[in-house]
């Protein structure tokens, strides 16, 4: 649907910033999944455990095959459902033992040899040992023996996995090897992220469309029967008592659907939930003075932006480009729409990350510079930039507010003369149209999945990511090589300096409009305990107690 800015030339800017907008969020969710043969319970999920951890989220899990899920909420529950051969440690980013309880990495790093833990069973009763590993690579990589790799629905794979691997082969029950084409620095940071779980073989036997909701991991937690997931209600997750990393402490995990802010914050206050994810900068800040309530927070491994297609008009002219970034006030856009919880940015990378770049030339908030930059493209009272302009409503890790971020870039762009035209999609088909290279311009974001600069640059920005995470269109081949020669060395300085320069290149390109850093923020009832955050945005509940 259209929707134009009613508030323009009413309210200060700093008034419009801070509105709660409460209508942002209740644009129709629909069928979240956007696949309509996956059908979950049709009957409200039970819950018979009394010592339960209910999990409030704003939008529901899209699926449950951790190859296909493509949303947030679903590498949270992957997490937790289905094990990867490597974990991260609790807290961090840094590697420990999953599935393998070792590996060895030859010389050349074209060899990992992983030693795989011997009396693990999937939930269905299967046993976990090497040909169940090769059962699952072959399932993603496309044109391996029965594979059913699905460029639609497996969107990440590739780039994360099968693209820097050449074979994996059972050396013996419990030794796997992969053979790499070429030295790849990232490879187990990215077998970790929850897309690189291992589903049991014989669910993997039954396809896609029925992984997805009948899902069989070796994880934490199992869903005991598909009808304990109502669409868009809640998920309840029963505790794997025989999991291999110990017993959980709680017995269910319950993931309850609560698309507003404010809602989730009342059922947390009245103790409905016991932990409430991704609340609004507004809301976090009313807990603060509740005992009975816990911040849990960091700095965010994120980044929050606008993207231009610049295969698209106006934004296959730089000036327009570069004119959008000097138009927008991220440090006023920081203070007054998300509480002071944004770090403005600089360019793609966050100050978290170990590649990030102080020093990067960017663009400041600078409206007569927009303005001239507009001229020199061919723009002015006369002939105005126009476009349209797609949101999301829903909140995200990296922009808690949805598309009332939408609203406030706006307001700036018009202040230069600039006529975007703000539109709405549901979150399902709003990704799939952005992958298919629909949009001129559209809200953006990322939380990374491993910690590595290369899962920032070259899964949002490099030409080969075109369509799948790199919904920019953008290709820059210098770009291009210095990413990949990135992830062939291994020397961290060398690799630092490599991701630095391709982030100034892609800076100076401006294909994006950067915008910011949300800290990472979850409150807690104050009874849970050792609940940790992730940088990467998933949370391991194998651990985590209620008092």
């Amino acid at each position: 649907m259209s929707r134009t800015d009613p508030l323009r030339g009413r309210l200060p800017r700093r008034d419009l910033l801070r509105l709660t907008g409460a209508a942002a969020g209740t644009a129709a969710l629909g069928n979240l999944t956007g696949h309509g043969p996956l059908v979950a319970g049709s009957a409200v999920a039970r819950q018979d455990a009394a010592n339960a951890i209910v999990f409030g989220v704003g939008t529901d899990i899209d699926e449950l095959d951790p190859r296909t899920t493509d949303t947030q909420e679903g590498y949270i529950v992957a997490s937790n459902v289905y094990d990867c051969l490597v974990l991260y440690d609790l807290g961090a980013t840094t590697i420990r033992p999953g599935l393998a309880e070792s590996w060895e990495i030859s010389e050349d790093g074209l060899t990992y040899t992983f030693t795989l833990r011997q009396g693990v069973s999937f939930h269905d009763g299967e046993p976990f040992n090497a040909d169940a590993v090769v059962t699952w690579y072959n399932s993603i990589d496309e044109g391996a023996p029965d594979s059913q790799y699905d460029a639609t629905r497996m969107v990440y794979v590739a780039d994360f996995i099968t693209t820097w691997i050449d074979t994996v082969e059972a050396t013996d029950e419990f030794t796997v090897t992969m053979t790499l084409p070429n030295p790849y620095a990232p490879l187990l940071a990215n077998l970790a992220i929850p897309i690189a779980g291992i589903p049991s073989p014989a669910a993997i036997a039954q396809g896609l469309d029925h992984l997805a909701v009948n899902p069989s991991g070796t994880g934490a937690f199992r869903l005991a029967s598909p009808d304990d997931w109502t669409r868009d209600s809640q998920m309840v997750l029963q505790a794997n008592p025989d999991y291999w990393g110990g017993a959980p402490q709680i017995e269910q995990l319950i993931v309850r659907v609560i698309p507003e802010s404010s809602t989730r914050l009342q059922a947390l206050e009245a103790g409905e939930i016991d932990i409430a994810w991704a609340l609004s900068p507004e809301d976090v800040e009313r807990t603060r003075e509740n005992p009975d309530l816990v911040i849990v927070e960091d700095a965010g491994l994120n980044t929050n932006m606008i993207e231009m297609n610049v295969g698209k008009e106006p934004f296959g002219s730089k000036e327009v480009r570069q004119a959008l970034n000097y138009a927008v006030n991220k440090e006023e856009l920081s203070e007054g729409l998300y509480n002071g919880n944004m770090v403005a940015a600089g360019g793609v990378l966050p100050p978290v990350d170990w590649a990030f770049n102080p020093d990067l030339r960017s663009y400041p908030y600078d409206p007569d510079r927009a303005r001239e930059l507009l001229a020199e493209a061919g723009y002015d009272e006369g002939n105005p930039l126009t476009f349209t302009f797609m949101a999301y409503t829903i909140p995200r890790g990296y922009n808690p507010v949805g598309d009332r971020l939408a609203t406030a870039v706006q307001e700036y762009w018009s202040e230069v003369g600039v006529q975007a035209d703000i539109q709405t999609a549901e979150w399902t088909q709003y990704r799939a149209d952005r992958r298919a290279n629909l949009y001129q311009s559209a809200m953006g974001g990322w939380q990374g999945d491993n910690g590595d600069p290369d899962n920032f640059l070259a899964t949002l920005l490099a030409g080969w990511s075109k369509g799948a995470g790199n919904t920019s269109f953008y290709d820059n081949p210098e770009v291009d090589a210095l990413l990949e020669q990135a992830v062939r060395v291994s020397d961290m300085e060398e690799r630092k300096a490599l991701y630095q320069q391709a982030e100034q290149l892609i800076v100076d390109d401006a294909p994006w409009v950067f915008l910011g850093y949300m800290k990472h923020q979850v409150v807690t009832r104050a009874n849970i305990t050792d609940f940790q955050i992730q940088p990467t945005y998933i949370y391991y509940f194998a651990g985590v107690g209620k008092a």
